[in-house]
């Protein structure tokens, strides 16, 4: 069945490419992938492409042409081909498709490395090749607006979160809103792991009557809203409030006391399975973090702390690679080699090129600078004594680097107590060696009841991670 199943898909894959090269034909009047300074030259006096294709000569547009290739088309799946045709490959004003995926990705290489001034055909090939053997994975917005006359900028995701210290947080979890995100205080889980109490206030009252906000429970501000008749507040049993949180659907627990409305810094993945096979995971890092900042440099020029978040895909697909039982012991410890391992090569990365261009601006009195980063995470080995010195002298290009894999059952079916353990091992491995924490997914099933989901969100917490999704 599945040799049947995958005939079928190469054959729409085939289907779809034809559509898309027929249309670019029909257009440009001439074989698809032939031409290509011609086809760049066009996108630019159309107004579909910035005046930054003036940045190279006729002659470097044409060599980079001939460093396409066109069968790395193939390596799309049907989603992945679907989402070019519809959003990331150029088209006309009048909507009619005009480019095609490779040259797309060509030129999203050659738009991050434009301000490049040593080697930057080198620079741009190897860009190409990264994104085109698909080792490396852009945002969407970037694949679909990068280089072009609009930009709408980066997106940012807005979230809609209560305080649970709100008054209103039970009506909150029992509301039509989908993902219910709700910052969830340290003390708040102390409670509920000693059976205690917890207070909510109506935090409008707080605000108006106190001029102040809520957050730490341990403040004077705390204290003297509760001693304060004005104040409306009511006491809940810690563990009746949770088993709600447990009970409603799309809750988003977020450890952490300074929880924001936003997510910042460029996001973007490694594809471990496909690198590591191929024994190229050096090579990859300095490619993609050279990639990301030349995105940077473009895309955000407000970003002061220069942060990205380098994310890596696969990592269940790898482990079954290298014939490592997924819910045994041995994966923590492949996960904590392998994630030190990444980290040591990006953060390589992002100081060479605060050699060749200056450190982030906020660099100065930063945990990199003193040192603290690496006295953090137990980097003690020569390699990291010499980056960190390396570090101190010349800055490092970004504030952050790294995020955690976002973990979730991927299998399609229920999953037991004894495998989410395990997925959550397996990401607080990850996170030891990243700069921000990845989610992840705990599900309810008829293999797990309220008290081992409690349980399972309680190791979480311990562990260190930050966000917690109930599906």
């Amino acid at each position: 069945m599945r040799v049947f199943e995958q005939t079928d898909e190469r054959t729409h894959e085939r289907a779809l490419l034809e559509m898309l090269y027929r249309q670019a034909e029909q257009l440009r009047k001439k074989p698809a992938y032939q031409d290509f300074h011609q086809v760049v030259r066009k996108l630019m006096s159309d107004g579909l492409y910035g005046s930054w294709i003036n940045r190279y000569s006729t002659n470097e547009i044409k060599w980079l042409g001939l460093q396409i290739v066109p069968n790395r088309d193939q390596l799309l799946s049907i989603a992945q081909l679907r989402q070019y045709m519809n959003d990331f490959v150029t088209c006309n004003h009048y909507d009619r498709r005009l480019g095609l995926p490779q040259e797309r990705l060509m030129l999203i290489a050659m738009a991050a490395m434009q301000n490049e001034t040593v080697q930057r055909l080198q620079k741009v090939r190897e860009a190409y090749w990264v994104l085109s053997k698909r080792y490396v994975t852009l945002p969407d917005d970037v694949m679909s607006f990068f280089g072009k006359t609009f930009q709408p900028g980066r997106s940012v995701h807005r979230i809609h979160s209560m305080d649970l210290l709100d008054l209103r947080i039970t009506s909150f979890l029992t509301s039509q809103v989908k993902e219910k995100h709700t910052r969830i205080p340290r003390v708040f889980m102390e409670q509920v792991k000693a059976c205690g109490s917890w207070l909510v206030f109506d935090l409008e009252e707080v605000r108006r009557v106190m001029n102040c906000s809520l957050h730490d429970v341990d403040s004077e501000a705390f204290r003297q809203a509760v001693a304060n008749p004005a104040i409306t507040h009511k006491k809940l049993s810690a563990i009746g409030l949770m088993k709600q949180l447990l009970a409603s659907d799309g809750v988003v627990f977020h450890f952490d006391d300074n929880l924001t409305s936003e997510t910042r810094g460029l996001h973007s993945y490694i594809q471990l399975p496909q690198v590591m096979r191929r024994n190229i995971l050096a090579r990859v890092c300095a490619i993609h973090v050279r990639l990301l900042n030349g995105i940077l440099d473009v895309w955000d020029k407000e970003d002061s702390r220069r942060d990205i978040q380098i994310e890596v895909a696969g990592w269940e697909e790898l482990l079954v690679d290298q014939r490592i039982d997924l819910h045994s012991e041995q994966p923590v410890i492949f996960i904590e080699e392998l994630s030190e391992e990444i980290s040591l090569h990006v953060i390589k990365a992002s100081l060479q090129l605060a050699k060749e261009k200056g450190p982030y601006p906020h660099f100065d009195g930063s945990d990199w600078q003193n040192g603290s980063y690496f006295e953090q995470r137990g980097y003690t080995s020569e390699a990291w004594q010499e980056v960190r010195a390396e570090i101190a002298w010349h800055g490092l290009r970004n504030g952050s680097l790294r995020k955690a894999s976002d973990t979730k059952n991927l299998s399609g079916h229920p999953v037991t107590k004894h495998q989410q353990t395990s997925m959550i091992n397996r990401l607080a491995a990850q996170q030891h060696h990243t700069d921000s924490g990845g989610s992840i997914t705990l599900e309810k099933s008829t293999f797990i009841d309220t008290a081992e989901l409690l349980q399972l969100l309680m190791k979480a917490w311990s562990s260190g991670i930050r966000e917690v999704r109930i599906k």
